[in-house]
């Protein structure tokens, strides 16, 4: 390491704090050890009876190896006189189905039942005053294992001295190893319900699958040392205990590499060699050779450290690529590995009567809340690039919908301008054809000097009324074809009024209508006033009515006399192609016939009510501007 890179990691700051609190809390656990100067209060001469009294000789304490009868340990301990008071026995891997004596006084009885195994939790018994003598006592243990060889039955280190020297021996184990694994448990618990429903609801991400597997297995494993209660007989739970212990390590590295990308031949070594620490582990467990057993337990530690040794060489390959906990990961799977060889070592001095809490639950916990952190750092990473990329959208949205209000105003400009120079044209071509044939007319009669004052005011008088069919076709009001229909009744009702014939008007039932182009307006008014007029030259009538109404989308109009009718066979003269040619031009129908008596013209067109209108009109103040 150069000197500009410890300088680097001897800074003080945030930055480096992944190693600072990973480093006290490894001394912090490491330094919870027991004091040699209790070894002086252990007991470890006795001699071993079966229940049935037959004698089989001494022994040495601790003994794991009761085999699969009930045995009893008989053991003596020396204690002046005036030590016999505040004594206490400390007593570890003391299994179930046992009981303890001191001098024919029953002590404790553990609980008979396969599903209880007391083995991973220390027992502090306070002796009361009168339990001990100076002099020899004597303490018996009873240890009762199952007929399987699964179910086995332990006793641990027995320690028998003064409570003040015990009791805090015994609290330090209790609150590191103990409580710490259950509080490990509680907090694992936590996360897995954290986990499981955005598993479950994101079932195409991987990783949240893989973390809530490690957590898992991590509870498996922690629990085998925070609670009694145990699913299997002893044997089989340690065997499914440090399984889950390899199968935590391996969900992590999948968790870990299911968030970088890494080869294939990286995930085949994690999962041959996370498998080959899991048939050496039931080596270790179920072969009966003591040899084999033991070459099967060193593999499967090394395999475990070889686990969280690629676990931390992932996680430092990483720690400059945007990933701010890689660092993190990488130290505390560097403490697992210290803490995990720590317990190692002292499952070997508890065979040798050392007694000291085990502290790996400690770091798997450091390890799940990193993972946590990063999840939920990740989580909330995602949230913002969502929040981000929705608000771009937003944004994009907003453009889009002003680009396309502006193109929709460029084109509805350029549709009213085209509207507009088809109207312009429409009036030009009706003025010519209408009032501007009639004027031409009337100039050419006027130069041969054949127009008398009659014909010349009959003409003018055509001419300015088709003039003001324009004008009111144009009109914004006129739009809807009822009111058309009603200037044009103004406009003839001065011209019928003198005349010998009853008109009727009825159009007073029409609802509102949607608005029509003036074109259309025009022609549908050119149409009745011209059967108003052919009814006035020819039909000789009394009475003449002129009706309007609306069904099911249709409009029709009706001319109707009592005069002599169309003469038989006429279909054309009298305005008649004419007005099928305006019918036609706007879509309608128009039907000419005979009645008993008088004539019937009937014009039938689609028409839809208001607010139905899906169509654009121009409006009269536009078109009329045309005529300026």
């Amino acid at each position: 390491m150069s000197r500009d890179s410890l300088r680097q990691l001897l800074t003080p700051g945030v930055v480096n704090a992944w190693w600072l609190l990973t480093l006290a809390l490894g001394l912090l656990l490491l330094s919870t050890r027991i004091g040699p100067d209790l070894l002086a209060y252990q007991i470890t001469e006795a001699r071993e009876f079966g229940c049935d009294g037959t004698d089989l000789g001494p022994v040495r304490l601790p003994r794991y190896d009761w085999g699969t009868s009930c045995k009893r340990l008989l053991a003596s301990h020396q204690v002046d006189g005036e030590q016999s008071f505040d004594q206490s026995l400390l007593v570890s891997g003391m299994g179930r189905d046992a009981r303890i004596w001191i001098n024919g006084n029953l002590l404790r009885e553990f609980d008979p039942r396969p599903s209880f195994d007391n083995t991973s939790q220390p027992l502090l018994l306070v002796l009361q005053p009168g339990i001990l003598h100076a002099g020899d006592n004597e303490l018996i243990f009873q240890v009762r294992s199952g007929g399987s060889r699964f179910d086995r039955n332990y006793l641990g280190t027995v320690l028998l001295g003064p409570n003040e020297l015990l009791m805090p021996a015994y609290q330090r184990i209790q609150s590191v190893s103990v409580n710490g694994a259950q509080l490990a448990v509680v907090v694992g618990l936590a996360i897995l319900m954290t986990l499981l429903p955005i598993a479950l609801m994101r079932p195409r991400e991987a990783g949240y699958r893989w973390f809530a597997l490690s957590v898992l297995f991590s509870l498996i494993y922690i629990w085998n040392m925070g609670w009694p209660l145990r699913p299997l007989p002893t044997v089989l739970w340690h065997l499914t205990a440090h399984a889950a212990l390899a199968g935590a390590l391996w969900a992590m590295l999948r968790y870990s590499m299911s968030m970088a990308n890494t080869t294939p031949r990286f995930r085949a070594w994690v999962d041959r060699l996370t498998m080959t620490a899991l048939v050496s582990l039931c080596f270790a467990s179920l072969l009966s050779g003591e040899l084999l057993a033991n070459i099967g337990d060193v593999i499967y530690r090394v395999g475990m450290i070889t686990l969280l040794l690629m676990l931390t060489v992932f996680w430092w390959q990483r720690r400059n690529s945007g990933f701010p906990l890689a660092r993190w990961l990488a130290a505390a799977a560097v403490l697992n590995i210290v803490l995990g060889v720590a317990d190692s070592l002292r499952v070997w001095q508890t065979l040798n009567g050392f007694i000291a809490p085990y502290l790996v639950h400690w770091g798997i916990l450091y390890l799940l809340v990193l993972l946590l952190i990063g999840q939920i750092r990740s989580i909330l990473q995602a949230l913002r690039t969502a929040e981000h990329a929705q608000q771009e959208l937003a944004k994009a949205l907003d453009q889009r919908s002003l680009e396309l209000q502006q193109e929709f105003a460029r084109r509805q400009q350029a549709e009213q301008a085209r509207t507009l120079a088809e109207e312009r044209q429409r009036i030009m071509r009706d003025m010519h054809d209408g009032v501007g044939g009639q004027l031409v007319a009337l100039i050419g009669q006027a130069e041969h000097g054949t127009l008398d004052t009659a014909h010349l005011k009959l003409h003018l008088r055509r001419s300015l009324d088709d003039l003001r069919l324009m004008i009111d076709s144009l009109d914004d009001a006129c739009a809807d074809l009822g009111v058309a229909l009603g200037m044009l009744r103004q406009r003839l009702q001065s011209s019928l009024k003198d005349l010998p014939i009853q008109v009727r008007w009825q159009t007073a039932q029409l609802p509102d209508l949607a608005p029509r182009a003036p074109d259309e307006v025009l022609q549908v008014l050119r149409i009745v006033q011209e059967s108003i007029t052919n009814t006035l030259k020819h039909a000789r009538c009394r009475e003449l009515t002129i009706s309007a109404g609306w069904s099911e989308g249709w409009l029709e109009i009706c001319v109707q006399d009592d005069g002599i009718g169309l003469p038989a066979g006429e279909t054309h003269g009298r305005g008649l192609p004419s007005m099928r040619l305006r019918a036609a031009g706007i879509g309608a129908g128009i039907e000419i016939s005979s009645q008993a008596p008088g004539t019937r013209v009937r014009l039938r067109l689609p028409q839809a009510l208001a607010g139905n209108a899906a169509s654009q009109v121009v409006s009269g103040r536009d078109a009329r501007s045309l005529l300026r």
